[in-house]
């Protein structure tokens, strides 16, 4: 009896703490996008340490439009043709994991299947949403909402890996019972 209790007094405490993840991912996208692009333009280093040629002969067919921007090694040069792609790459990542986790959360207070993947993508992309406005305030930083879309294709992303790994547990337990 009293270990019963001791469970149903730790539940609430278990429910907090499964936030601190998502807390902690939105904190680091938070922070990354009140840092102005000065300071985190990685351009020289990329101009000390890559291969440019290679990159010319590889990738110098690549060219399209992002907003209003062309992205060609033609039109940015190899250092900013590569950091849009790393910078673009963090964007889908950061989010990725951000919707994994919303749909983590979720799934603790018992909310699964397409209500759960609907509401945590809501949630991602309400945050991106509200990032991309705040960088529109950041010295040197600009809001896009192509950003918003790249957001939540990585939050979508991340959101179908949590729901497929936990169709893939409950099944194998399913298998593992009969």
């Amino acid at each position: 009896m009293a270990e019963n209790a001791r469970k149903s007094e730790a539940e609430p405490m278990k429910k907090l703490w499964i936030w601190l993840p998502v807390l902690i991912i939105a904190g680091s996208i938070f922070i990354s996008s009140s840092i102005p692009y000065d300071k985190q333009n990685i351009q020289p280093l990329l101009r000390q340490y890559v291969d440019k040629d290679f990159f010319i002969r590889w990738f110098s067919w690549v060219n399209f439009m992002y907003g209003k921007k062309e992205i060609s090694i033609a039109n940015l040069g190899v250092p900013a043709f590569l950091e849009f792609f790393i910078r673009k790459g963090a964007h889908f990542i950061s989010y990725f994991v951000l919707g994994f986790l919303l749909s983590r959360v979720l799934r603790a207070f018992k909310l699964k299947g397409w209500r759960n993947a609907l509401l945590a993508l809501f949630l991602a992309v309400l945050y991106a949403s509200s990032d991309e406005l705040h960088q529109a305030f950041t010295a040197s930083r600009n809001g896009m909402i192509l950003d918003v879309w790249l957001d939540g294709a990585g939050a979508a992303c991340g959101i179908g890996v949590m729901m497929s790994s936990a169709r893939t547990r409950r099944n194998g337990m399913r298998t593992d019972k009969g």
